[in-house]
């Protein structure tokens, strides 16, 4: 490894210990003392000496450089949290609507005395703009790398976007700059409207997705996006080492001469990257392919470390902060993974290939070294990113070198191809939809193998899971020993196949002994939204799947059904069709054969439609409660009544009520007046357990229905909010009726068993 590798590395070490470890007031003292402290290096000689003034010196430019950045740019304007101010900003990007909750865009501030910082703009009135339009805004100011409850979050922080503004009132557009950095991303905007005409509708966001990396609407299809994330197959719409790898390639094809390559192939890959928004994970890539380039130039071997280390170095110098990206985490694990191991996993999977008579008399050479090249990599990338993928996201997908292996053909033809027919569309509208023919169908291939593996059970495996993870943690120390002990590639296979039978029969297990009681209730922590699991004997129903918060409810239910051992819901009732009760059914669907979906009459509802015509194509039977309906899950009796409200979503919702070893009522939102028409439809007995209404609003839980039904236990689902809930009258009149309180923010899931 080079020096510059080296001090690349230490510094990167000292810029994400300053973010996550050391105060910001010791930042400043602690750079000093690693830089008096390099002096100690003149006790050594040689190497030794080198090394040592190397390590120390990089890690006191990293602190003082954390310091500084956030002293010089980031500060003076933390100052203005929690103010409303007027002010100016550019526009970076184009808006991306958030409805119904408005819309957002990516500004640069323009204060008198201040540094420009990034801003990320929130408003509710339609205006159109444009990169380069020059905005006044009267705004609610706040630091991004907080919550309002305090809590660290440094999604925003880390793409260099520190303040946040919402804005009361209009914007103001004052004028506009035409200058040559926003062109780029006017132009990937004609890009994105040409793909929407060219392709089909079913295909157009994926294809933004994979040429632009313009995500927003692909991941508003819930049910798309969580089978490439359950697939492990995401990264192919995050432009990546992989894309840029693609479009590289296709321009060498073009471009034979080297010197001509080099001389055109940095400006487009500059531009490419700017197009796509200098993300971390296009940036590495970028920095690592100008290294490639140039290094015949000047007659030198390129090499990966140190153009890994030195693109590393790059980001965190304009922006220490982008150190917190998940982006750069994984980006960078997964190009270290293919440096150091896909070079020897291809050759001992060739190897051993070739080395069989049946495989070079009945497989030609080019499927082997096809196979054996994609493997490698998939497994090289995995390496680092596997336990990433689980500390970040709570889970890992099993299947996805299986999906890798059969897109990453599809993907590498439907990316330059995918381009020419964009570019095309500027030329003849026409020529360019003949071009994407094809690419519409692989697209659709891609896809399809996504949502196929996806609804495989067991295809994903949350951390949550404590036999999978020390199942994860067996695998990686085999085959961290097996190396050190120097072990023969052949050595490899029984390790290899006792690590796949020890994991088959972790899932059997937890299929055949569910880790929750055969009878129960659990109101899931949601957040601010609701979920119910009910389970009786090996049948399931889901009631409500949806959240405020930032939790996914969709995963966090899809986890706790894996987690024990059910693989298929036999009812998903939804109670009425609000975002915090519905916004995970879509993921639930996607994920988990669904036997029948019962739903009030969706009356108009757009948020419905998408549900039902998703439940409709996975084979789910759509059942309307008009009047009351019975259904038996195996002991347990589940009485559904209609609608009893003629106000808003929440009156013409569903009421469940559970008969069996835990009698239990689910009134969704309902507010008293529809609680009091319950109660005269309906004969209510004793209650084991009330999930209680509308998340403890004080316009639910009437004593009326308090004194009817009496529960033994209320289990509150709620999570942070601005609505006070659950409110003071609400828990006054549950301890009133000696009803004993849970809240799913305060005790997470909460779970009753019956006998």
């Amino acid at each position: 490894m080079r020096k510059l590798a080296i001090a690349a590395l230490y510094f990167a070490a000292a810029i994400f210990v300053s973010r996550f470890f050391i105060p910001f007031n010791w930042l400043l003292i602690s750079g000093l003392i690693a830089a008096v402290c390099s002096a100690l290096g003149f006790l050594f000689f040689g190497n030794m000496r080198y090394r040592f003034f190397i390590s120390l010196l990089s890690v006191a430019i990293g602190f003082l450089w954390s310091w500084s950045y956030t002293s010089v740019f980031v500060k003076p304007h933390w100052h203005q949290h929690d103010e409303i101010k007027t002010i100016t900003a550019v526009v970076k990007d184009y808006p991306v609507s958030r409805q119904p909750r408005g819309y957002r865009v990516d500004a640069s501030t323009r204060q008198e005395g201040l540094l420009s910082v990034g801003l990320r703009v929130y408003y509710y009135n339609e205006i159109e703009l444009k990169p380069g339009d020059v905005i006044l805004i009267t705004a609610h100011l706040r630091r991004t790398d907080i919550t309002e409850e305090g809590d660290n979050y440094d999604m925003l922080s880390s793409k260099g976007l520190f303040l946040s503004a919402h804005v009361s009132g209009n914007i103001e557009v004052i004028n506009s700059e035409n200058t040559l950095r926003y062109i780029p991303k006017r132009i990937a905007e004609s890009i994105a409207k040409k793909i929407d005409e060219i392709f089909p509708e079913d295909i157009s966001t994926f294809m933004q997705a994979l040429l632009l990396g313009k995500r927003d609407d692909l991941f508003s299809d819930k049910a798309l996006s969580s089978s490439l994330s359950a697939s492990g197959i995401i990264h192919v719409v995050s432009i990546s080492g992989m894309h840029i790898s693609f479009l590289m390639g296709f321009l060498a094809l073009v471009i034979r001469n080297k010197r001509l390559f080099s001389f055109y192939g940095i400006p487009v890959l500059i531009f490419f990257m700017a197009m796509t928004g200098f993300t971390p994970a296009v940036s590495r890539a970028g920095i690592m392919q100008i290294f490639l380039i140039c290094a015949p130039m000047f007659r030198r071997e390129c090499d990966s470390i140190t153009s890994l280390s030195t693109a590393l170095l790059v980001l965190l110098i304009v922006n220490p902060y982008s150190s917190a990206s998940i982006g750069l985490h994984l980006s960078f694990s997964a190009t270290l993974g293919i440096i150091i191991f896909t070079t020897r996993i291809n050759s001992a999977i060739a190897d051993s290939m070739r080395g069989k008579k049946y495989y070079r008399r009945r497989i030609p050479r080019a499927i082997i070294n096809f196979t054996s090249s994609n493997l490698s990599t998939t497994a090289g990338a995995l390496i680092f990113t596997l336990p990433l993928t689980a500390i970040h996201f709570g889970y890992v997908s099993l299947i996805a070198p299986v999906t890798n292996l059969l897109t990453i053909g599809a993907v590498s033809i439907a990316f330059p191809l995918g381009l020419i027919a964009a570019l095309l569309g500027f030329i003849n509208q026409f020529i360019a939809s003949v071009a994407a023919l094809p690419v519409t169908y692989i697209a659709r291939y891609i896809i399809f193998t996504a949502r196929y593996f996806a609804s495989v059970p067991y295809s994903v495996v949350y951390a949550s899971n404590a036999h999978i993870m020390f199942w994860l943690a067996y695998v990686y120390l085999i085959f961290i020993a097996l190396p050190l002990l120097k072990a023969r590639a052949r050595q490899y296979l029984y390790p290899g196949c006792l690590s796949l039978i020890l994991l088959f029969s972790i899932i059997l297990a937890s299929s055949l002994i569910p880790d929750v009681n055969n009878n129960s209730v659990t109101v899931l922590d949601v957040g601010q939204g609701m979920s119910v699991v009910v389970a009786s004997d090996d049948h399931t129903m889901v009631v409500d799947c949806g959240s405020n918060s930032f939790n996914n409810a969709g995963e966090t239910a899809h986890e706790f059904l894996m987690n024990t051992g059910r693989s298929s819901i036999d009812i998903l009732v939804i109670t009425h069709f609000h975002s915090d009760h519905i916004n995970g059914i879509e993921f639930l669907l996607s994920r988990v054969p669904v036997s029948a979906l019962v739903v009030p009459d969706p009356d108009g509802s757009f948020l419905a439609d998408d549900i039902i015509t998703l439940a409709r194509k996975r084979g789910t039977d759509i059942i309307y409660v008009t009047e009351t309906l019975s259904v038996s899950l195996s002991e347990t009796k589940v009485f559904l009544y209609p609608p009893l409200g003629d106000g808003d979503e929440n009156e013409r919702g569903l009421s469940v009520l559970l008969l069996g070893d835990v009698t239990t009522l689910i009134t969704g939102d309902m507010n008293s007046s529809s609680e009091r028409s319950l109660l005269r439809f309906a004969d209510l007995p004793k209650l084991d357990l009330l999930v209680v209404g509308h998340h403890g609003s004080r316009h639910s839980t009437s004593e009326e229905l308090l004194s009817a039904v009496l529960p033994d236990i209320s289990v509150i689902p709620v999570g942070r909010n601005s609505f006070g809930h659950p409110t003071p009258e609400t828990l006054e009149r549950l301890e009133q009726f000696g009803s004993k309180v849970y809240r799913t923010d305060e005790s997470g899931h909460v779970t009753f068993s019956g006998g």
